[in-house]
């Protein structure tokens, strides 16, 4: 079959294994801050607040909420595509040589 040993594969898919894992990590982050703004009614007490200022714990809830739903939607779809297509490159090219990641302008040093 193949000579590839599952370290060097997992070793030349170092990159797609990250941005998996970052993805992965965004998407738990987003259900554990969404889930506590639920459970705490965090928008009830940030609206009944009125003219006052919301209480700082609130505050800082919602806008990690924000922040990590802004990756989440923008960042985290083009994450797994890459991995996805990095994978893919792999399993239809193979790894990548040893001398292409030296030096890629190099033509095989004939001249």
């Amino acid at each position: 079959m193949s000579d590839v040993q599952p370290t060097t594969a997992l070793r030349a898919n170092r990159r797609p294994v990250v941005l998996t894992t970052l993805s992965v990590v965004c998407l738990a982050i987003h259900y554990v801050l969404l889930r506590a703004m639920a459970h705490g009614h965090i928008a009830d007490i940030l609206l009944g607040s009125g003219d006052r200022t919301p209480p700082a714990r609130a505050t800082a809830l919602a806008l990690g909420l924000v922040i990590v739903r802004f990756v989440s939607v923008m960042l985290v779809p083009g994450f797994l595509l890459a991995a996805a297509a990095e994978v893919a490159a792999y399993l239809l090219v193979g790894p990548k040589r040893e001398h292409e990641l030296d030096d890629p302008l190099a033509d095989g040093g004939d001249d």
